[in-house]
C-alpha cells in the first residue's frame, strides 16, 4: 500500500504553486501553498484509499468543535474551512459565521473544490497554524537543545505543552525534534521569564482544562490524542492551540461511560497536569475543567465523577511506582 503523495517533484522543476510540507505524523502531512499568501493550511493523509473516511470524520468533528468550543477559550482551534476527496469528488464546505458570533470574527474565505488541484488525496483545508516567534526558537534552542544546539540551528517550529512531564533529570541528546519540541512547566516558565507575550502556565493549566470540559461536554468526544500547542500568530506574538482530532470518539455523557474519558486522559500525551490534588497547577486544571460545564441539572455530577476517576487512578500510579498498596 502507497501513502497518498503530491505530485512527484524529484524529476522536474519546482513549480510556485506547489505546496509546502509543513508537519507530517503518521496520519497526515499538513502543507501550505506560500505563492497565495494565505494564511491557510492542507492535511492529506497519506494513505487515501484507507484513511479517507478518518480524515473525514476530523473535519466534521472540527467543524463541531469550532462552532461551539472556540467563541472564548484560552486554547483555540484552527478554522475548517472545506473538505475534499479527488477519488471520490466528495467536496464538503464549511458554514459561514453566523451574525450572533462575535462582530470581530470574519466570515470565512471562499473555498471551492479547484482550491484542493494540488492534492492527490483526501484533503482538508484550515486555517493556518504559525510557527513560534523567531527570538522565541533561539531562545529555546540556547537553552533546550543541549548537546544539538551545535548542529541544529533551526526551529523549532511549535512545541508541545507536556504539563504532566519532568525533563528535570533527562539525559541530553544530540537529536531534536525541531517541529514538535516538548515544553514541561520548568522549561516553559523558563521561557516566560525571558521572552514577553506568553501567559502564565497557571492560566495555561487552566485553559487546558477548560478546552478538555468542551470538548467531553458540548462536543461529547473523548478528546482521545488531542494535542496542546504553542505557536505564533505569524508576527511576534504567541498562540496557543489545540490539533489533531483524528482518534476521537462519541461517548453519550452519561456517568456510565466515565471510564472511556479517563482511558483516553492517560492515554494521551502527557500534555495535561498528572491530577494530584496536592499540586496547584493540576488545580487550576480541574478549575478549568469544571468551567466549561453549564449550570444545567446534572452536568457537574459528570464533571465531578471524572475529576474523582481520574484523581482515584493517579494515585493508584503513583502507589505503583512507588511499591506502596
Amino acid at each position: 500500500m502507497q501513502p497518498s503523495h503530491l505530485s512527484d517533484t524529484a524529476n522536474r522543476e519546482v513549480q510556485p504553486g506547489d505546496p509546502v510540507c509543513i508537519g507530517r505524523g503518521s496520519f497526515a502531512a499538513v502543507y501550505v501553498i506560500p505563492i497565495l499568501g494565505a494564511p491557510f493550511a492542507y492535511k492529506q493523509v497519506h494513505h487515501s484509499d484507507t484513511d479517507s473516511d478518518a480524515l473525514l470524520h476530523e473535519y466534521r468533528a472540527l467543524v463541531k468543535l469550532y462552532s461551539i468550543c472556540d467563541l472564548d477559550s484560552f486554547f483555540v482551534l484552527p478554522r475548517p474551512l472545506g473538505f475534499f476527496d479527488p477519488n471520490t469528488k466528495q467536496f464538503l464546505s464549511s458554514t459561514p459565521s453566523s451574525s450572533s458570533w462575535p462582530r470581530g470574527r470574519h466570515e470565512r474565505p471562499l473555498i471551492m473544490p479547484d482550491a484542493f488541484g494540488p492534492f492527490t488525496g483526501a484533503t482538508y483545508a484550515m486555517e493556518r497554524v504559525f510557527a513560534l516567534p523567531l527570538v522565541a526558537a533561539r531562545v529555546i534552542r540556547e537553552h533546550f537543545y543541549g548537546l544539538a544546539a551545535a548542529s541544529v540551528r533551526a526551529g523549532p517550529t511549535l512545541c508541545r505543552l507536556y504539563f504532566g512531564k519532568d525533563f528535570t533529570n533527562a539525559p541530553q541528546s544530540r537529536f531534536v525534534n525541531t517541529a514538535n519540541f516538548p515544553l514541561d512547566v520548568a522549561r516553559y516558565r523558563l521561557l516566560t521569564e525571558r521572552v514577553p507575550g506568553l501567559e502564565t502556565a497557571e492560566q495555561v493549566a487552566f485553559g487546558m482544562g477548560e478546552m478538555l470540559g468542551r470538548i467531553h461536554w458540548h462536543g461529547s468526544y473523548d478528546a482521545r490524542d488531542v494535542e496542546f500547542v504553542l505557536g505564533g500568530d505569524g508576527i511576534s506574538g504567541f498562540c496557543y492551540f489545540v490539533i489533531d482530532f483524528n482518534q476521537m470518539r462519541t461517548w453519550k455523557k452519561t456517568v456510565e461511560e466515565l471510564g472511556t474519558l479517563v482511558s483516553s486522559f492517560f492515554a494521551n500525551d502527557p500534555y495535561y497536569p498528572r491530577p494530584r490534588p496536592s499540586d496547584p497547577l493540576y488545580m487550576a486544571f480541574k478549575n478549568g475543567y469544571s468551567s466549561a460545564y453549564s449550570s444545567q441539572a446534572g452536568c457537574h455530577a459528570i464533571d465531578t465523577a471524572f475529576l474523582h476517576d481520574i484523581e482515584i487512578e493517579q494515585a493508584r500510579r503513583d502507589r505503583a511506582v512507588s511499591g506502596t498498596q
